[in-house]
């Protein structure tokens, strides 16, 4: 739960001996759909 806690940034929460590597993005979902409307709008 603590490796929660740095969810502004990038980081790999997946313990060093998974085979699965487990990371954090972050993303503004908001702003990405903002720019898919504009580009349907333009075309």
């Amino acid at each position: 739960p603590f490796k929660n806690a740095t969810r502004h940034d990038e980081a790999i929460i997946s313990k060093m001996s998974s085979r699965v590597k487990i990371m954090i993005i972050p993303t503004d979902e908001e702003v990405m759909i903002a720019r898919d409307t504009l580009d349907l709008v333009l075309q």
